[in-house]
Parts: structure tokens; sequence; C-alpha cells
């Protein structure tokens, strides 16, 4: 059986760490022939001179649903496979994300995001922020747009992402595939190494909270049926209450998290107490949200 054409699409905006993904995307088992990878953002065709991609020069673009967008029209193939510009996919990752993409109702498929660093707050970092996406057990459940697959006509029907949200926009995705009755699976075998280069307890910290700050509850609010912690969240919203459930919705966070990757990774125990800090963090911003809405739109980065 003849295989299928599949574009990679890429946000651009780090070049050093581009160039990694790329290389590692010229060493895939999948047939190069097949594979068209477009690279979106400003500047981004400094880097067509060295690589086989097909460069999508914009203005500087801070809410990656745009980003994401701009690519998968610009895109050729049948399978749409995301990719940030910091996670270098494993040699097999293309041909993970088409076998998993031919599954009868897969809307979405998503993988393993392993950090890069061994250090102890990079670990931190990959187990507060990606936890569950640590594991190597198959579920159902929300995938990460850091590397998420979907088949085009499918991505077109639920009209792609939502390019007003800076954050939480593949959260908003996979929701409305599952409202279209499709289902998002994770699959640990779509692997990627993801460089986030956060090493400190502060870089945590900021990471955490600035995106409680920005996507607050409104992604929570929009899919209140589609999920046990949107329907918490939304049910303790009022800005007075929210601070008396932050500590207890932390910490069964923080316990949901170690409960499912301790097995493999029994070091997620030393994280813990880091864990429900930059998850407390994380909330801190959301409460900030509930007080004075969500910040302009801007040029804000995660630190």
């Amino acid at each position: 059986m003849t295989k299928p054409h599949v574009s990679v699409i890429i946000p651009f905006s780090r070049k050093e760490q581009a160039q990694v993904v790329l290389a590692c995307l010229g060493q895939q088992t999948y047939p190069a022939d097949l594979v068209e990878i477009v690279l979106v953002g400003a500047q981004s065709s400094v880097l067509s001179q060295h690589y086989a991609i097909k460069a999508v020069e914009t203005k500087p673009i801070y809410y990656p649903g745009e980003a994401r967008n701009i690519g998968a029209h610009e895109a050729m193939g049948k399978y749409l496979l995301f990719l940030d510009d910091d996670c270098a996919p494993a040699a097999n990752w293309i041909e993970e994300n088409v076998a998993a993409l031919k599954r009868p109702g897969i809307g979405a498929v998503g993988g393993l995001i392993a950090g890069k660093s061994r250090a102890f707050f990079a670990r931190c970092v990959d187990f507060s922020r990606f936890g569950f996406y640590q594991v190597g057990k198959e579920r159902a459940m929300v995938v990460c747009s850091a590397s998420l697959g979907v088949e085009r006509e499918v991505f077109m029907e639920v009209g792609g992402f939502d390019e007003t949200l800076r954050s939480e926009e593949d959260m908003d995705f996979c929701f409305r595939l599952q409202a279209h009755g499709y289902r998002t699976l994770y699959q640990p075998t779509i692997k990627v190494i993801h460089d986030h280069r956060r090493t400190t307890l502060s870089a945590l910290l900021r990471y955490s909270y600035f995106y409680g700050r920005v996507s607050g509850l409104h992604v929570k609010r929009l899919y209140p049926g589609l999920s046990r912690r949107n329907k918490i969240l939304s049910m303790v919203q009022h800005p007075y209450l929210y601070p008396l459930m932050m500590l207890p919705i932390s910490l069964g966070a923080t316990l949901n998290i170690v409960r499912l990757t301790v097995r493999e990774h029994p070091a997620v125990l030393l994280y813990s107490p880091f864990i429900v800090t930059s998850k407390l963090a994380s909330h801190i911003g959301i409460w900030r949200w509930l007080l004075h809405g969500a910040p302009l739109r801007g040029r804000g980065k995660a630190e």
C-alpha cells in the first residue's frame, strides 16, 4: 500500500534549536520524498539555504495557533504533523504518527515529551507542565501541540486552532475534536526530546505563572462537560472563592501526576513538592486573570 504524503509544520522562533529539529527530520525512517517540512515565522527563510524546507516568512507571531494555521494552509500533505522548534523528534516519529492516525475514529495523536536536561529543576518542569506525557502507556486524553498529528480533512472540519488564544490552543483544539465525535490519543511510541532550557526554580515558577495568567479559565469554561478538571475549575471560578481552592487543587493535580508516573519514574517523588509549587504559581496566574481579565494581546513570552 502506498504511504501518504505528510507535512511537518513548525512555528519558528529559535534558530539554534530549530536546526537540531530539522537535522532529526532529515533522519526519519519515513520516505523523504513523501515528507514536506513547513517552517513558519519571521526570518524562517534563513534556514531554507541549508535545509529542504518550505519557509513561510511572517511578522513575529506570539500566538502559536496563528503560526500553525498559516502552516496548515500552506501544507500539501494528507496528514499534518505539528512540531515545536525545541522538540527534536525520534527517527520513527513520522512513521508512528501516521500509524496512529490511520486507526479508526482518531482525530489527533500526541506523544511522549521527554525533557533533554536531567537537571533537577528541568525535571520538575517536565513533570509539572508535561506530566501526563511522561508515561509509557497509551491512553485517550487531550494531547499537546508540541507534537500533534491530525488528518488534514479533520483539521479543516473543526476549523484549525483558535488564533485568539496565547495558551491552551491545543487543549481547545482537542476538545473541539471530541465534540465532533473524534478521539484524541496519547501514543508514547511517538517521541520527542524537549529542549526547553528551564533549569532553575525561578524559571519553573515564572513559566507556570505565565501560562496561568494568559490562559485563565477561558478554555475550561467553554468545555465544562468534557473534563472533570474543567468542571471543578468552572465551579470555583469566583475570584474570592478561588484562592481557597488553589492549594487543594494543586495537591490533587500533583498526586495524579505522581500516581501515573511513579512506577516508571520513581524520582517524581522528589520532584513532587516543586510540582505542587509550580501548580500554585499557575493558579495564582489564573486568579489574576479572574480579577483583572486576560492581559492585552501583545508580545509577552514565557521565560
